[in-house]
């Protein structure tokens, strides 16, 4: 009986009452035909024998196309959501029970029905049909309360705008009425589709917006460029009408994302290309391994130990940064989807790491996971860390990277920058480590502040390690701007605007490159894979940004005026602080790795593990005692080798130094 009951339910939709109506709509549809073609065969002058039979038999008849609309499905379409495919899916019954009323009519003795009547109501039956459930269609789409309704005008009249506007024609319920679209296709400008017209190209927009009543933009263009996202949104904001973003059609399928529409981030503005590492030669160098990472609850390592797969998607502005941090937790994340051994998470944040535990441990229950309070500075500790973990692959994120700030604390910056990279790069060697990446920053190029100088030395340091270790791979990644890192500008700018302003802006002309966290991290696992010694590594930063244009964006972002809402201040450069950074410097050359986004820098300078430990410990011994004298050791260290690389004499140099 169940089971009977079960087939029944396969047959109609889950709502009866709409099972029912269009039931006693095919009937009547039949009914009508059948009328329709008796008027036709005998010039609307229908014998009464005829007329009668019919009104006895065709009843009958159509309820044997209810029947077969039943077995074959029709009644489980939802016809709110119903496409020509369904309708050319009608043809079967259709068809079939015409061909059952006509064979069953021929072989009757008296044929008061003639087989033409047959013939011509069959053809009228499936057009019948299939226009009552069209403007079925057409009125289920309709809203209740359109008024209650946002119109929203389309951007981008492809598959995926396609899709927003069915989905928001079959469904009121998200409160927006689809009006048009505007397309930069010549050919399906001032066209309709899905009932609605093309009214113009996107140059056009800002003249769409003038003579059309619309409420709300919504970007509906698959990897939509940054300068196209940028227009729309600067057309939009000047007439005050707020603008969303439509995820990734892959987002609908995986589940990764539920809301139909949502708003533009930075990373849509700044409009990168997804990156797309080799899977397959970052499992190959991760899976069953033993993976540490310092820095773990900071704003490069956590990111590191994240799988970009399994993500939810980030928040509406920029990604969350609390907790356990930017970078640091992302590279832990991402790790993790290549299935290590075990993954050991190093910090001296005690609360950044027991927060990231938990989250790691829900992303992959089968790798081990291990947690180390402890700072790089103190040698010892990590020296025992390293004799029991003994890591196949290091990831040395631990750093301070607050220009301003390591500059009033340049003893900090050196501890930690420095000799916290020796200690961790040592212990690397002493046991075995196959490869060990820093994690560096393009103020490491021609460093003008403590922070970028200290992080030039740790890749020099890193340079004259790879000479002398054997079965260590020495590698550092360089890399600008983070956008939502601990440090960056765009936190900063954030908390700014929500305290009412002003925001501050060093320079109207300082320039900054900008990476998201997630392509960062991606792109730093990718640069382990390569097996190079020695090497340093650049990544792909795309177009320098002003930071003014920058901090406006951020502020047109909230539905705010820059210089009317919000206040922006010029604040002078601080110091170390440079207008535009570099990435590469005069003196290195470049040249392609596997990954068109990586690229690797080679230089002819000669530094020996011996020299660079003698300058390390010569700049120790200063520190507590002098701060200005560290600092000025502290930038002699990190500018002679480059100076070196130019054909200018270090020792030349050096009688310079005050």
């Amino acid at each position: 009986m169940s089971t009977n009951r079960f087939a029944f339910r396969r047959m109609v939709t889950g709502d009866p009452l709409h099972t029912l109506a269009a039931a006693f709509l095919d009937m009547l549809v039949v009914g009508l035909a059948y009328a329709a073609a008796l008027l036709l065969r005998f010039d609307a002058d229908v014998p009464r024998a005829n007329a009668e039979f019919a009104w006895r038999v065709v009843p009958f008849i159509a309820c044997g196309y209810v029947f077969a609309n039943l077995v074959f499905g029709v009644y489980r379409t939802v016809w709110a959501y119903g496409s020509l495919g369904d309708i050319i899916a009608l043809f079967r019954p259709v068809l079939l029970v015409t061909l059952l009323t006509f064979a069953a009519n021929f072989w009757l003795r008296d044929r008061d029905l003639p087989l033409s009547v047959i013939l011509i109501a069959g053809a009228l039956i499936f057009p019948g049909m299939a226009l009552v459930k069209m403007r079925a269609r057409l009125l289920l789409r309709m809203p209740w309360s359109a008024s209650a309704s946002q119109r929203l005008l389309i951007v981008g009249a492809g598959h995926t705008g396609q899709l927003l506007a069915r989905e928001l024609q079959n469904s009121p319920a998200l409160n927006y009425q689809p009006m048009g679209f505007v397309d930069d296709d010549p050919k399906k400008v001032h066209t309709r589709i899905h009932g609605l017209r093309v009214l113009g190209s996107v140059d056009e927009l800002d003249g769409v917006l003038q003579k059309e009543a619309v409420d709300v933009v919504a970007i509906a263009i698959a990897r939509a460029r940054g300068s196209l996202i940028r227009q729309v949104v600067g057309n939009c904001q000047r007439q005050g009408i707020p603008v969303r973003i439509v995820p990734g059609v892959e987002n609908w399928v995986l589940g990764g994302q539920h809301d139909t529409l949502r708003d533009i981030t930075l990373d849509d503005l700044l409009g990168r290309e997804p990156v797309q590492v080799d899977y397959a030669a970052c499992s190959e160098s991760v899976k069953g391994q033993a993976v540490l990472v310092t820095g773990a609850a900071g704003s490069i390592g956590s990111g590191l130990c994240r799988p970009r797969v399994a993500v939810p998607p980030r928040g509406p502005h920029i990604p969350d940064n609390k907790g356990t941090g930017s970078i640091g937790s992302e590279l832990c994340r991402q790790l993790m989807a290549f299935q290590p051994r075990e993954l050991h998470i190093l910090d001296n944040n005690e609360s950044g790491l027991y927060d990231l535990s938990f989250e790691l441990a829900r992303i992959s229950p089968d790798t081990t996971l291990k947690m180390w309070v402890a700072s790089v500075v103190d040698e010892p500790r990590i020296t025992r860390i390293f004799q029991r973990v003994r890591p196949n692959l290091v990831y040395h994120a631990a750093a301070y990277k607050h220009v301003p700030l390591m500059e009033e604390h340049s003893e900090e910056a050196f501890r930690v920058n420095v000799l916290g990279t020796l200690n961790v790069a040592r212990a690397a060697r002493t046991y075995e480590t196959g490869v060990f990446v820093l994690i560096s920053t393009d103020k490491a190029v021609r460093p003008t502040s403590v922070m970028g100088a200290t992080k030039r030395i740790a890749e020099l340091l890193v340079l004259a390690l790879s000479r002398e270790a054997s079965k260590t791979k020495y590698a550092a990644v360089r890399f600008g701007n983070v956008m939502g890192s601990r440090g960056s500008v765009v936190p900063l700018f954030m908390s700014q605007i929500e305290r009412g302003g002003p925001v501050t802006v060093v320079h109207p002309e300082m320039m900054r490159y900008f990476i998201s966290i997630p392509e960062a991290v991606s792109l730093v696992i990718q640069a382990g894979t390569f097996g190079g010694h020695g090497n340093i590594y650049m990544l792909d930063m795309g177009e320098e940004i002003n930071i003014l244009e920058l901090a406006e964006r951020i502020i047109r972002l909230r539905g705010l005026r820059p210089g009317q809402d919000i206040e922006v201040v010029f604040t002078g450069t601080r110091p170390g602080e440079k207008l535009r950074e570099e990435l590469v410097a005069d003196f290195e050359q470049m040249s392609p790795t596997e990954h068109p986004k990586v690229m690797r820098l080679s230089a002819s300078i000669d530094v020996t593990e011996a020299e660079i430990l003698r300058l390390i410990e010569e700049i120790a011994a200063l520190v507590w005692e002098d701060a200005d004298e560290l600092r000025r050791r502290i930038h002699l260290v990190s500018r002679r080798y480059s100076l070196e690389a130019e054909g200018v004499s270090a020792d030349r140099e050096e009688q310079k130094a005050p």
